[in-house]
């Protein structure tokens, strides 16, 4: 069997250029320990936006606004019976209001790093790919 499932990740950029990244709990059953954005699964017949929003406040407790679509990463995975093609969307807010409360049941680090150094961190495949593709340009 087949679907596709969809997924909204984001970031914050700040002013001197840090995006805010996620490290996924050591206990988590897919690629624990790995690095992320905050984000996850878009809900049938829910908006994509509202869908990362809404995942930004239950993962890291901010509210953020005037979200963008930055990059699109597309795979396959098995899970269980299924081949999933999962469609990422990588998004970046401009705005954002809160402070940091990490859900610890997905996520139990965060850190502000320059964008640069993501290949020194083990990260979710699509956070890798947009590290690569965002500076090639």
């Amino acid at each position: 069997m087949s679907k596709i499932a969809v997924g909204a990740h984001g970031t914050i950029i700040k002013p001197d250029g840090k995006i805010l990244i996620t490290k996924r709990t050591a206990h988590d059953d897919y690629m624990p320990g790995c690095w992320d954005l905050p984000g996850g699964g878009v809900e049938f017949g829910e908006d994509v936006e509202a869908a990362l929003i809404r995942e930004f406040k239950e993962e890291v407790n901010l509210t953020i606004e005037d979200v963008k679509p930055v990059f699109v990463y597309t795979d396959l995975s098995k899970i269980e019976d299924w081949e999933v093609q999962m469609v990422q969307i990588v998004f970046v807010a401009s705005k954002y209001s809160g402070s940091i409360e990490l859900d610890l049941n997905e996520h139990d680090e965060y850190a502000w790093i320059d964008p640069v150094d993501l290949p020194k961190y083990e990260c979710m495949p699509f956070l890798k790919a947009w590290g690569n593709h965002s500076h090639k340009k």
